[in-house]
């Protein structure tokens, strides 16, 4: 989408929104959360300014409404409703703004993982509002987001890009760019539906960071395990990864981003590719975070013939072999850069109990790194117990991004992440 058009709908939008403030409706502000969409308000725009002229937040009541992930993360039980909606109202004319604690555009989740819809009621105004009932969303940093489609190396893909403003709303100049690595579970989805799937591309503006956020819809099959025993599936996955570069190449010739402050993560078959792009364009990167990495190296998931060590002795010769390049024509093998890849510093993250892809990986790829050399590598294994703090753990302890993107805390992946900005 080129800057005429993003402006143009961008005008047009405003219009309409002057134009439709009061006329009656229902309307939704959402942002992205660890387990799809948070609603934190809503306006409800009524005929009749009479019948919303008094009301005030003791007159509502919200029910499955809870938080974002599965596990409460005070009590590392099942998340129930919220003890406290946190409720205000604030009304114009006929239109009736209802904020609240966010929570959960699905509702909250009940048995077998089944949602359980949410409710907003108003008795006295005879109010009654569903999901269902909301006939437009706002959605925080998505709606402020560029997409588009960009084609290289016999590759189309869709993307979605955010780039951080100035008081004026004009791009920023030549700023950091995470690009996040979409997980397998993301494979074949419509782009939307690969950003809301995980805060990988609002985590760093949702914090206010100025930092440029590109994500990819890959078509690729799920990675698998054991994919690096098939040579044209990691001839894809690399493929992909040129196409990414190239893009990347484009933001930085228009001045957007800052070609030595790159960056990448990304979970579970993400972490995979992660781990890929570090091996084609090490020296194009400033850091990268691998998160719960699958093994498109070499085997390691599912095999049960080999021993521990034996997997970090296959790795450090995977990580002194080839990747494959774009040489203008098809893929081709090329050394990998291993001086630059040893130089770039990795911070693997797992949760120890990952039972879809197993912690072992992760240890791997940071032993094999190190005993060719690495030096400024890190690596934190969170417990269970940890993991139920940021609402996930238990079943879902292969949710080990959710952890990763919401800590902050010192010492942690995206600390040390924001600390080389």
């Amino acid at each position: 989408m080129n800057k005429l058009s993003l402006s143009v709908i961008m005008f047009s939008a405003l219009a309409v929104s002057c134009q439709s403030d009061y006329e009656p409706g229902i309307k939704g502000y959402r942002s992205v959360g660890d387990w799809g969409y948070m609603v934190d308000s809503i306006d409800i725009v009524v005929p009749d300014r009479a019948a919303v002229k008094n009301l005030k937040a003791s007159d509502f009541e919200l029910t499955g409404n809870t938080y974002g992930t599965p596990y409460d993360p005070n009590t590392g039980e099942f998340a129930q409703d919220y003890a406290d909606d946190e409720i205000s109202v604030s009304i114009d004319r006929n239109r009736v703004r209802v904020r609240f604690r966010p929570f959960r555009e699905e509702g909250r989740l009940g048995q077998n993982f089944r949602s359980v819809p949410w409710e907003l009621k108003c008795e006295k105004a005879g109010i009654t509002v569903t999901d269902k009932d909301v006939t437009d969303f706002a959605t925080d940093i998505i709606d402020d987001c560029i997409t588009g489609s960009f084609s290289y190396a016999g590759l189309t893909r869709e993307y979605m890009l955010y780039l951080p403003k100035d008081e004026n709303g004009n791009p920023l100049k030549n700023v950091p760019l995470l690009v996040w690595q979409i997980g397998g579970g993301e494979y074949n989805k419509p782009l939307l539906e690969t950003i809301i799937a995980n805060r990988g591309l609002v985590a760093l503006p949702q914090k206010g960071v100025k930092c440029a956020v590109l994500e990819f819809a890959l078509a690729n099959e799920n990675y698998s395990y054991s994919a690096s025993l098939f040579p044209e599936k990691i001839k894809l996955i690399d493929r992909n990864n040129a196409l990414q570069m190239a893009f990347i190449d484009t933001l930085i010739e228009q001045g957007l981003v800052d070609g030595s402050r790159l960056f990448c993560a990304g979970a579970s078959s993400g972490g995979g590719c992660t781990m890929r792009f570090m091996m084609q364009f090490a020296d194009r990167f400033k850091a990268a975070i691998p998160c719960c990495a699958m093994d498109p190296i070499v085997p390691i998931h599912r095999v049960n013939e080999k021993y521990d060590g034996q997997f970090t002795n296959d790795v450090v010769k995977a990580f002194q072999g080839d990747v494959y390049r774009w040489n203008g024509t098809e893929m081709v093998a090329s050394k990998i850069n291993l001086d630059a890849f040893l130089s770039t510093p990795l911070y693997f993250v797992h949760a120890q109990d990952d039972q879809t892809c197993k912690v072992i990986s992760s240890h791997v790829y940071f032993d094999a790194r190190k005993r060719l050399g690495a030096k400024d590598d890190r690596i934190t294994i969170y417990s269970d117990e940890y993991m139920k703090k940021f609402g996930v753990g238990g079943m879902l302890n292969h949710f080990s991004w959710v952890t990763l993107l919401d800590d902050y805390s010192e010492g942690s992946a995206m600390d040390w992440l924001l600390k080389q900005f």
